[in-house]
């Protein structure tokens, strides 16, 4: 099935904001009711194929979207790497975790395993992984720094090595976590806005950016664990003053003393609307800014990360772009792609002069000399018969404009020689190198 997306009208910004919110609110539900169409439907948006094949559009005020891959059998050998290889050798093994060796390439990303002392996690991607092992270090510091280690053990204890704990993230995306209230719950929790109801109190979000961590994480132990140590947080002091300490080797975005500030003072209904005026008073089109919004796919400290990389980009023209691409995130794994590709944004900012961004299923950048930069944020660009398509009909229909392919990851041998053949160049990495 193609999707088209149509060009809006001024005129029609009120009703594609309320279809917006309908189809946002659809995906809700149905991820709720743990739809394993609708997941599967959800999870394979955003691929590579999509960022390539627009271009034939020539930038026009419609797109075609094509099918997206249905195998990485096509045009290349299922591929799989040696973690050793591929990650840091500081982050292959902690004190509550190990990263297994092999790691299969799924859907452009690495697809790694981690066994933990909660259960198995599977993390789609390395920005997914740095995010899992951030967590389970949160963890390890509120045994280190809590007053009371027997209180946080007798928390975890009954959740280590069984079915659910942490294995509940191999299968379930961050939506489904969030189980559906009942009763009376239900009857509160509707008056309120979903992103306070998973931040919590004030105290639980104060405790959550201490221990450095997300208050609206997905994480069922982590989870587990604020809640538990919010109650005693009311009775006093529960942390000692003991600094955090980070993962070596790690290449995340950061969070600034500032955003835990917001998170911990404000709730984020308010952070989100405060959000929303921003890009308002920078241009950003209504029914964009209402996805970007509400959607699920972001916490609000993910929002702020991004919020930072756009700020970034000022006097761009049509850096909107990169909200457009957040926009379309509907899965946690599509929300941290987008921030990654704000931060290579920024990076090819300090080395190349952009004029403009434009949205074509994801960021392009157009340099002062005319360059067009493709952003991808993916680990491993492989072969696949989408792709090769894809580039042949797009220099069809730009034979003479210079063209960068940027990747935050690398790019298979077999991709190599079709993207080259294509007269595209290949930056892996972000290597300043071009």
């Amino acid at each position: 099935m193609e999707i088209i997306q149509v060009g809006k009208t001024t005129d029609s910004y009120e009703f594609w904001d309320l279809l917006d919110r309908v189809w946002a609110k659809f995906l809700y539900i149905c991820l709720r009711f743990q739809s394993s169409y609708i997941r599967r439907t959800v999870m394979c948006t955003r691929k590579l194929t999509v960022v390539i094949s627009i271009l034939t559009a020539g930038f026009c005020g419609c797109a075609t979207t094509p099918k997206v891959p249905a195998g990485r059998s096509q045009g290349e050998m299922a591929l799989a790497f040696s973690a050793s290889l591929i990650l840091p050798k500081e982050i292959l093994r902690g004190p509550n975790y190990q990263i297994a060796e092999r790691v299969p390439v799924e859907e452009y990303q690495y697809a790694f395993t981690v066994n933990s002392d909660f259960g198995t996690i599977t993390a789609q991607g390395r920005d997914m992984l740095y995010l899992r092992l951030r967590e389970l270090k949160s963890i390890e510091a509120a045994q280190e720094l809590s007053k009371d280690p027997l209180l946080v053990d007798g928390i975890l204890t009954p959740l280590k090595d069984t079915e659910k704990g942490l294995k509940l993230i191999i299968t379930e995306p961050f939506e489904i976590l969030e189980r559906a209230p009942k009763g009376f719950d239900l009857m509160v929790n509707q008056y309120i806005d979903p992103a306070d109801r998973r931040a919590g109190s004030p105290d639980r979000r104060k405790l959550a950016t201490e221990l450095d961590c997300d208050p609206e994480t997905a994480n069922p132990v982590l989870k587990k664990l604020l809640d538990e140590m919010t109650l005693e947080l009311f009775g006093g002091g529960l942390l000692t003053q003991a600094a955090m300490s980070f993962i070596p080797g790690l290449s995340v975005p950061a969070t600034t003393v500032q955003m835990k500030e917001m998170i911990a003072k404000s709730p984020p209904s308010a952070i989100n609307n405060e959000i929303d005026g921003e890009l308002e008073a920078a241009g950003v089109e209504k029914s964009i800014r209402s996805r970007f919004h509400y959607s699920t796919a972001f916490t609000t400290m993910q929002r702020l990360q991004l919020i930072d990389q756009f700020r970034a980009l000022d006097g761009i023209q049509n850096r909107a772009a990169l909200i457009e691409s957040a926009a379309q995130a509907y899965t946690e794994v599509g929300a941290l792609c987008c921030i990654r590709e704000g931060m290579l944004l920024v990076d090819i900012r300090a080395r190349k002069p952009i004029r403009q961004l434009k949205f074509i299923g994801l960021p392009l950048a157009v340099l002062d000399n005319g360059t067009y930069v493709l952003v991808c944020p993916y680990d491993y660009v492989t072969n696949t018969r989408e792709v090769v398509d894809s580039l042949g009909e797009y220099r069809a229909s730009n034979p003479d404009v210079t063209t960068v392919l940027v990747t935050a990851g690398r790019v298979s041998p077999a991709a190599r020689k079709t993207i080259e053949s294509a007269d595209i160049s290949i930056v892996e990495e972000g290597t300043p190198d071009w």
